[in-house]
Parts: C-alpha cells; sequence; structure tokens
C-alpha cells in the first residue's frame, strides 16, 4: 500500500450526477405496548448542467412498520385497511417497545438503501455516459450496467476496516491531496470492488479519519488507470463547503445540495 499524490484539483467531467438519500421515522401511537411507526424515505439523481444542479429524477415511500406477528387480527385488518403499505419488524428477540423500533428503524434504514439501488439502476439504465456519484457504497450495485459506467461510490464512515499494519497506517496518515492504491474489498458474498482511500482535508489537530473518504468502482482495469484522475476532481469537489453539515470535512458539497433538495420535499417530516 502506498500514499499517492494525485496533482492539483481539476474541475470534475461536463457530464455528471450525484445521487443520495434521506430517512425519516416516528412513533405514531401504540397498538397496546406495540408501537406503530411510521416510516418515509427518498432518493434523488441532480444532474450538473451548466454548473447548476438539476434534479433529473427521485423517487420517495411513506409507509407503516410494526411486527406483525404480534398483531391481533383485528388490528392487522385495520392497519391493512390504512393507505399506506405495511413492512413487518418482527424478530426472534423478546418483545420489547425500545427493541421494535429500534426493528423498525433498520427496516426503514434497509427501504432506503433499496430505493437509492433502484433509483441508480434506472439511472443507468437510460443509458447515458455520465459519471455517477453515489453517497455510500455500491457494493451491491457491482455488476451488469455498472461494469459500463462511470458509476462511483463516496464512503464517508469507517465503521469496517479493510486494511491493517502498515497498510492501514499508510491509509489513516495521508496527506490532503493523496489517496492509497487501489485494492480489491470483498465483503460477504458480494462481487470484489475496487477501492481506494481519499484524504480531503489536513487531519493534524483532528483525527485520524477527519477528511478521509474511501471511493469505490467497478473492478475493472479502468479504475485503477484513472483513480489519480477521479480523486483530482473529487478534491475540487470540496468546494464550496459542505458547512454547516457536521460531516463536511467528508461530505463533497454536490451530494449535501442532493439532501438539502430531499429536505425540501419532506414536508412535515421536517
Amino acid at each position: 500500500m502506498r500514499a499517492i499524490d494525485v496533482g492539483d484539483a481539476t474541475p470534475a467531467p461536463s457530464s455528471v450526477a450525484f445521487l443520495d438519500g434521506i430517512q425519516r421515522y416516528a412513533v405514531e401511537g401504540h397498538l397496546g405496548i406495540i408501537p406503530l411507526v411510521r416510516g418515509y424515505v427518498a432518493a434523488a439523481v441532480l444532474r450538473r448542467e451548466e454548473q447548476t444542479l438539476k434534479a433529473a429524477a427521485s423517487q420517495n415511500e411513506e409507509f407503516l412498520v410494526v411486527p406483525v406477528s404480534r398483531l391481533t387480527p383485528a388490528q392487522h385488518a385495520e392497519l391493512t385497511e390504512l393507505p399506506l403499505p405495511l413492512y413487518d419488524c418482527t424478530d426472534g428477540e423478546r418483545s420489547h417497545p425500545i427493541l421494535d423500533v429500534q426493528l423498525a428503524a433498520a427496516v426503514v434504514e434497509r427501504r432506503r438503501e433499496q430505493l437509492e439501488r433502484r433509483l441508480a439502476i434506472d439511472h443507468l439504465a437510460g443509458g447515458c455516459d455520465e459519471w455517477l456519484v453515489v453517497d455510500g457504497s455500491i457494493g451491491d450495485l457491482v455488476g451488469g450496467k455498472i461494469e459500463r459506467h462511470g458509476v462511483l461510490g463516496l464512503v464517508k464512515s469507517h465503521d469496517t476496516q479493510f486494511l491493517d499494519g502498515a497498510d492501514l497506517e499508510v491509509a489513516l496518515t495521508l496527506l490532503p491531496g493523496y489517496r492509497t492504491s487501489v485494492f480489491a474489498r470483498h465483503v460477504g458474498g458480494q462481487k470484489p470492488v475496487f477501492t481506494w482511500y481519499l484524504r480531503l482535508w489536513p487531519w493534524e489537530s483532528h483525527d485520524l479519519l477527519y477528511g478521509l473518504v474511501r471511493i469505490e468502482r467497478a473492478p475493472t482495469d479502468q479504475t485503477v488507470a484513472e483513480a489519480s484522475m477521479v480523486s483530482r476532481w473529487l478534491v475540487a469537489e470540496r468546494a464550496p463547503l459542505a458547512a454547516p453539515d457536521e460531516r463536511w470535512d467528508r461530505l463533497i458539497y454536490p451530494i449535501r445540495q442532493v439532501e438539502e433538495y430531499l429536505q425540501s420535499q419532506v414536508g412535515g417530516w421536517w
């Protein structure tokens, strides 16, 4: 694993789009001690046109989440008559309202991830050759059309470590504008993804993860050849700052704009 200077920041390609999603949930009431959770998820693709991001596609879904197996027949019938889809959060653990809400939140998160994936696939199916920057991992997208498109995953969290020893030290001590070598990462039964770490901002006086992102692309020779080029224009996307978002050191401004667009559509949820 090496630390590689990507060179001076350069503007992004003229044709590039950005995808992100949001999620919300709230306890709307209780059926006995069973919490009834209302969830909302949304995702959007914004395409840059003449230096302005414009909405290219968006989808949203609102639904209810409840441990279905613990409902009485009358309660289940009442909920299915409502105009919102009903999803199950039943788990083998013991019944408890706090646990039920946690399980419902996990369902909401999965629905958001599925919505983002569906929107990405629909966008790519349109045949456009533009770059698509996805907020988060693209592991579940690898294969098919993604092999033929400039799809990037921009990962801001580092809960899972793919390196250790001297390789990990190289990644965590990168200087700003430097990246690691490209390597393959494997998670579960997914196909391998090519990835590398990139430092956007200096970490000194902060912590080792400050300004550190991880980039994912399909496992092709082109990914390796273009890693520095891609990194240069991602560094350029630092400006303007994504502040006041607390993740601004790892959040490029266009992704922040997608979030703001989605938040403007949320209505009473925001």
